[in-house]
């Protein structure tokens, strides 16, 4: 299984990341969250915002950005949790970049 170790840079909507087989890659998720902005109520319009998806960060296996989602806990409280994408789905939209493997 791959997963993503880190983030390397953030450029509009291009993420740079070192996956754990030490290659770099690079996603492009604009056309994802076009597709997926095309519902209203999907959590994943914030992201185009891009002061919004700037704030991505990496959790040892894939991208997320933290407090863009709510959600109703056990105890029927409404919580704040984090937005994350599958690394599975962001290896296969992912392109990459053997000039640097580290």
């Amino acid at each position: 299984m791959k997963w993503i170790e880190r983030i390397i840079d953030v450029s509009n909507y291009n993420v740079k990341t070192l996956w754990n087989d030490g290659i770099v890659r690079e996603i492009n998720l604009k056309d994802f969250l076009i597709e997926k902005g095309k519902n209203p109520n999907s959590s994943y319009n914030k992201l185009l915002d891009l002061e919004t998806f700037k704030k991505v960060k990496c959790d040892g296996t894939t991208l997320c950005w933290e407090n863009q989602i709510e959600y109703i806990d056990v105890d029927g409280s409404i919580k704040k949790g984090s937005l994350d994408i599958a690394p599975e789905l962001l290896f296969e939209i992912s392109v990459p970049n053997y000039k640097e493997v580290i």
